[in-house]
């Protein structure tokens, strides 16, 4: 007769490979994620064995047991108790002398020793067969950061439990995109930096799901930009960093954890525990989220092979802290921690002879990358007419260092190699064709980043120019002024700041330096708005274009000094690119020039287009609204935020405020109530990064009688902006006695 086994393990990565042991071994398995369910399978039916860690939600481990015991039968169950945490021998003797457990292992232990000790309790006699014998999977095993092998998923006493990856993502990922529109490889074939790379030629936004054994990993992408990761490596686990980083210590991460597994935390994450213990800033819960993204995303560099898939239909989580990097930073930093100098030589070694030049569509200007003064230093040689080993060894760089940034940039296609030199002064101006040793092998072609598709949509860069007539610039220059060395993570690494390369100014001050630019150019011709005279030539237009749109270039508005720039700012600011870049064509063309100039008459001006004139009556809705809501005027706010929203309905800050003034009204109306929750749940999708909007739904939540859903807005609220009083004290207001 099959024996059964009852499998109770929260961790998925753990409970599969418990579970296909037993299962090798010939058991029944069941399996159960937390103490409640488990004890419910329990009531319907006795397995042979309960195999269970120690430490899980709803129902702890020991308690599960004593329940196990008062049941009919009960006593007979042969019990295996697992655990990483309650390993001392009181624990033990707890376990075996006064609940009856046959085993007690300690996490991390070889499969085949769980499968012997259960054969045993079952009355089986053990089969002494090898794991890779016995078709069982390997034993799993502690190991460092950054490893690819399986052996990583084990059931981590430091792992934060929030940050798991579902089955059901992976499963989205891989399957709910129609044929025409997967993208899908292998990383043998295509690295992951030109994978990514292809994501951001093509602007995508959707999930790239990354496998490798059992490994699974899901990079968000928005607009062509690496956001959010999710991982089932526990290494890569919140708890496991924050150790790793020497923020808290192991006993202050252990409590922390049991804290937030157990009914007395209330469904808080572990970063909240830990800042109400006093053992974590919020801050520096921030930056190690910020870190934890990082080390996920960076871990697949290493990778040798591996399937990859794209998805267009995955939404992306709605989430407070994100990645804010270039794709240049990226690639640049994934390729220096994880590839060897070898890796990165072989990968170069087609295109160094190749003469380098800036790639010729405006909005993939390798002049408008934010970067460092060296980098800078390099990149102002790359005009085409010298080859990767000239800037290699002449770039004013250390040669791995030129190898990283010229790595990444060939991969973005943000600069191209040739097989022959650029005419003198046509920086940019003609495309690049592929170096010999590319079309030569199938090694070279490997290295080679993927061709762009046919149809690609430039990205909308943005705008700049200091003179007595034109606003500020949008950003304030990189100063060249000594600097601190960066702040390095404990395994070495760089910290990564969002915004390390430029003294950068806040949301508000962009967003109204942005409003300027276009009031003016609204009133503004062609020529005005390039600031240049009817006379200017070809060299001075393209001067004053470059010098202009460097400012809006997509990478230089990654973020700004208080979080990301909102919708419809960035939307304005694309506006403002293409208005720019049409008057950059037209004058360009001498046929379509002396037209212009035709039409023009000493009085009147070019009118700005629709859109322009659109977001700005949007910007000035929202502040009306605004005003009237700090006055209490909620009847007025309600109508501006609604103008506000009707003519730019994927602002997500615009959507917030109008759910707010709506409920502010009528705080206790019920239909108000549902209505305001969904418009505050579209609104923070919206804008995953706006804290007020996370705040005021958890406030509505709260005021509903959803106590749990409103514990989490507020975390995510104060992850937005860790200064957040308000979400500080609605935390501490729900915070259970202890």
């Amino acid at each position: 007769m099959v024996k059964t086994a009852l499998v109770v393990e929260d961790d998925n990565g753990m409970q599969a490979v418990v579970r296909e042991a037993l299962e090798a071994a010939g058991l029944q398995v069941l399996v159960e994620k937390d103490g409640d369910w488990a004890f419910k399978a329990l009531q319907r039916r006795l397995p042979d064995v309960l195999v269970t860690d120690l430490l899980l939600p709803q129902i702890g481990g020991f308690e599960l047991i004593e329940k196990l015991r008062a049941l009919p039968g009960g006593e007979h169950v042969a019990v295996v108790v697992m655990s990483g945490i309650y390993k001392s021998a009181r624990h033990k003797r707890q376990a075996t002398e006064k609940l009856g457990a046959v085993a007690c292992l300690d996490k991390p232990f070889a499969l085949e020793e769980l499968v012997v000790v259960v054969q045993q309790a079952v009355g089986e006699a053990p089969k002494k067969r090898r794991a890779a014998d016995s078709g069982l999977p390997k034993a799993p095993k502690p190991q460092a950061h950054g490893s690819v092998r399986a052996e990583g998923m084990v059931d981590d006493p430091l792992a934060d439990f929030d940050s798991r990856l579902d089955k059901s993502d992976g499963e989205r990922a891989g399957q709910s995109l129609p044929a025409e529109r997967t993208v899908r490889g292998n990383l043998k074939n295509k690295r992951f930096p030109e994978v990514l790379a292809q994501m951001y030629r093509w602007k995508a936004t959707g999930a790239l799901l990354v496998r490798r054994g059992r490994i699974k990993k899901i990079v968000y992408v928005k607009d062509g930009y690496p956001v959010f990761v999710k991982s089932n490596l526990m290494s890569e686990c919140l708890g496991r960093v924050l150790v790793r980083e020497k923020m808290i210590s192991e006993d202050e991460c252990e409590r922390s954890l049991v804290i937030a597994k157990s009914p007395a935390g209330g469904g808080r994450q572990q970063g909240t525990v830990l800042i109400e213990m006093g053992a974590l800033s919020p801050h520096n819960l921030v930056f190690a989220l910020q870190l934890q993204l990082e080390q996920k995303l960076f871990d697949v560099f290493a990778w040798p092979d591996g399937d990859y898939q794209f998805s267009a239909r995955i939404e992306l989580p709605a989430q407070s802290v994100q990645l804010d990097m270039t794709l240049v930073t990226i690639v640049s930093e994934g390729v220096r921690r994880k590839f060897t100098d070898t890796q990165l030589q072989d990968l170069l070694e087609p295109f160094l002879d190749a003469f380098v030049g800036p790639h010729p569509e405006p909005g993939m200007r390798v002049e408008d990358l934010p970067l460092e003064l060296d980098e800078r230093a390099l990149v102002d040689r790359i005009d085409g007419r010298r080859t990767l080993r000239d800037l290699v060894a002449h770039g004013g760089m250390p040669p791995r260092a030129a190898r990283q940034l010229l790595y990444a940039l060939i991969a973005a296609e943000i600069v191209l190699p040739s097989m022959r030199p650029a005419r003198s002064g046509a920086r940019g101006d003609e495309r690049p064709s592929t170096p010999p040793a590319a079309s030569s092998s199938s090694a070279s072609m490997a290295a080679l980043p993927p061709s762009p598709l046919a149809t690609r949509t430039t990205p909308p860069p943005l705008p700049k120019k200091r003179e007595s007539t034109a606003p500020l610039p949008l950003q304030a220059a990189v100063t060249t002024s000594p600097s601190l060395p960066p702040r390095r993570s404990a395994a070495g690494d760089p910290v990564l700041a969002p915004a390390a390369l430029a003294e950068v100014v806040s949301v508000e001050e962009l967003r109204a330096r942005l409003v300027e630019r276009a009031r003016l150019w609204k009133r503004q011709n062609h020529f005005e708005a390039l600031g240049v005279s009817q006379r200017a030539g070809v060299d001075e237009l393209q001067r004053a274009y470059q010098a202009l749109v460097r400012d809006l270039h997509p990478d230089r508005l990654r973020r700004t000094s208080d979080g990301a720039l909102p919708a419809d700012a960035r939307a304005l600011a694309d506006q403002l690119h293409h208005q720019l870049t049409t008057a950059f064509e037209t004058l360009s063309d001498e046929r379509r020039r002396a037209d212009y100039a035709a039409r023009l008459t000493p009085g009147p001006r070019t009118a700005a287009s629709d859109d322009i004139t659109r977001l700005l009556k949007a910007d000035t809705a929202f502040r009306k609204g605004e005003a009237a809501l700090d006055a209490e005027r909620l009847a007025d706010a309600v109508v501006h935020f609604r103008d506000a929203a009707g003519l730019f309905p994927d602002e997500g800050e615009f959507q917030a405020s109008l759910a707010w003034a709506l409920y502010r009204q009528a705080p206790d109306d019920p239909v108000v109530q549902v209505d305001v929750i969904g418009r505050l749940q579209r609104a923070t999708e919206l804008a995953p990064r706006y804290d007020r909007g996370w705040l005021w739904f958890g406030r509505v939540l709260q005021r509903a009688g959803r106590p749990g859903e409103a514990l989490k807005q507020f975390e995510r609220a104060l992850q937005c902006n860790p200064d957040s009083r308000d979400a500080q004290s609605e935390l501490q207001l729900l915070a259970p006695a202890r």
